[in-house]
């Protein structure tokens, strides 16, 4: 007889939810439970109400009282992943969704919000199987086809992702996420006008699209009146009551519409909050990062490449990385370069940092160096087998990863034969266009200003070190001001270090037709301005921070900058 109360007053409380009565829903569902406290799906249809009322602790709460009147409860875990992947918690949203897809192995929506977690951590080949079990159990899914495609893009099997995101489209035209899909897309391939059209559908459909409207502001310069203003005005406006990403996410795109119409102080107030927000989730081991320069420094002293040949003159295969501080030109480098006939831009490419990733930062003694320099060409061996291995056809190709910079000790060692490009730009403009800027994780130091100036100093320091003691001729230095100032001269330059003959396309390297995957994919697509140059003084009054640490760097001597690559 209680059971059969108990159900029923779950049955009430279900149908108050369902019918958006979620307050009633509430009441409903704890006066029920004061009755019969160990029915789980009472406490699940509560925690949903309270989940949709915003009182996310109670929803918590409810849910893992769920699970602990019935550890089998699939629906709870599910429901707790989601609540763990609102608060970007995606290690402990992966561990719930597999519990609930251990229990239920035919649960489509936790395999699917498993491949999303499990993407979102860069564990993509495990992201990739469990979307596949996904869209196999059920594909009329657009949501799980969707996520496929975004898969399979950040694996850059481009070819298998747009089948996938086509499907999700002709399933569900109305679907956000795969309408910014597409127009990121449409993006990177510099097809501006249906990019904008895109991330414009999405926000018709859903106007809280944090995401769209942030695509939406990067993909042109914002105008006066333009209606997606005002969307995005009215949603930030409401962004106290948002979670912190999307709020920050918010925040970046606000900031860049300002920006664009000239409001440099609402601007600058916008980039610090989303930077604040993200700063709070995820801050910067500076410590760790100081302990970690120290050990690379001391791993590769010059006496490292006592026995290093000269720069080979003529291979079949040319490696070519670029390389620098975010937002400091190393992709117009590339764009340059990779419109050259006999170069291949393969962009961002992580193989060299996963290749070298569990190599010691600890110079062996001088009786093992022989082989440790063997096992590091072994490795040089399977980047190239990597990057050449995809049906790339051209003799020179381009890795355009600024990050590797950090790994050029290994570098040198392990591609002899590599030509490197330190990319670098004006202090101040670097690091103001970083915090500006809505990086993915693994940035997280350009979210405060000091931390982003130390940072910097961080990366200069390191990139003197290799000047000093890497073998001559590896590197070439290329500023971004001399480049936009002379392009044709700065090219040649580059071509010239690399072994090429110049051709008359690197001067229209706005018209070349590939994709381009960075932050800087819109200003690739134009010819070159200079409203860049000097950026950092419309928000002067703002960068104390960094202006006080990187003060030295503005101080020093030309022939003591030319000195050292500054990337």
């Amino acid at each position: 007889m209680s059971a059969n109360k108990a159900r029923k007053r779950r049955a009430v409380a279900a149908r108050l939810y369902g019918a958006g009565q979620y307050r009633d829903a509430l009441k409903a569902a704890s006066a029920g439970l004061r009755l019969h406290p160990g029915d789980a799906g009472l406490w699940n249809v509560g925690a949903a109400a309270a989940f949709a009322l915003g009182l996310v602790e109670d929803a918590e709460r409810f849910w893992k009282a769920a699970i602990a009147n019935e550890p089998d409860f699939a629906e709870a875990y599910y429901n707790l992943g989601v609540l763990s992947s609102e608060r970007r918690n995606f290690e402990t949203a992966v561990a719930l969704y597999t519990r609930a897809v251990t229990l239920a192995p035919r649960y489509v929506a936790a395999l699917n919000n498993l491949g999303n977690a499990l993407k979102e951590l860069d564990r993509l080949s495990e992201a990739e199987a469990a979307l596949r079990r996904a869209v196999t159990l059920e594909p009329t899914r657009a949501e799980a086809c969707n996520n496929l495609a975004q898969v399979l893009l950040k694996l850059e099997r481009f070819d298998e992702a747009r089948p996938w995101l086509d499907r999700a489209l002709s399933l569900n035209p109305q679907l956000a996420e795969a309408l910014l899909t597409r127009g990121r897309l449409h993006l990177e391939a510099g097809e501006q006008a249906p990019a904008i059209k895109c991330f414009e559908a999405a926000i018709a459909v859903r106007p809280d699209y944090g995401a769209a409207y942030e695509s939406r502001a990067a993909a042109s310069r914002a105008e006066p009146g333009a209606p997606w203003i005002s969307g995005l005005e009215s949603l930030w406006s409401r962004r106290a009551q948002l979670e912190p990403h999307t709020a920050s996410t918010l925040n970046f795109a606000m900031g860049k519409t300002r920006e664009d119409l000239g409001e440099y102080d609402a601007a600058f107030a916008a980039y610090a909050e989303a930077n604040r927000l993200r700063y709070a989730r995820q801050p910067f081991d500076e410590a760790a990062e100081d302990r970690w320069l120290g050990a690379s420094i001391a791993a590769f002293p010059r006496e490292a490449y006592a026995e290093a040949q000269a720069l080979p003159a003529d291979v079949d295969r040319l490696p070519v990385f670029v390389v620098g501080m975010p937002r400091s030109g190393t992709t117009l480098v590339e764009q340059v370069l990779a419109s050259h006939p006999e170069v291949f831009g393969a962009g961002e490419l992580g193989v060299l940092r996963d290749l070298v990733a569990r190599e010691p930062l600890v110079l062996p003694p001088s009786a093992d160096r022989p082989a440790w320099r063997a096992r590091l060409r072994i490795l040089g061996q399977r980047y190239c087998a990597s990057v050449w291995g995809s049906g790339v056809t051209q003799r020179c190709v381009i890795d355009k990863m600024p990050g590797n910079y950090r790994y050029l000790g290994f570098l040198a060692l392990m591609l002899p034969e590599a030509r490197i490009i330190s990319v670098r730009r004006d202090p101040l403009d670097t690091c103001f266009s970083c915090y500006a800027t809505s990086f993915a994780d693994g940035h997280e130091y350009t979210h405060d200003l000091a931390v982003l100036a130390r940072q910097y100093l961080r990366y200069q320091r390191l990139m003197g070190h290799w000047a000093a003691v890497l073998p001559p001729g590896r590197v070439l230095e290329v500023s971004y001001e001399a480049l936009v100032a002379d392009l044709e001269g700065e090219a040649r330059r580059m071509l010239a270090f690399l072994g090429l003959p110049w051709s008359e396309q690197c001067l229209k390297f706005h018209r070349t037709a590939r994709a381009v995957r960075t932050a800087s994919v819109v200003q690739v697509r134009q010819p070159l301005y200079t409203r860049s140059i000097a950026r950092w003084k419309r928000f002067e009054r703002h960068l104390a921070p960094l202006q006080e640490l990187l003060a030295p760097l503005a101080a020093a001597p030309a022939t003591a900058a030319a000195a050292a690559p500054v990337g």
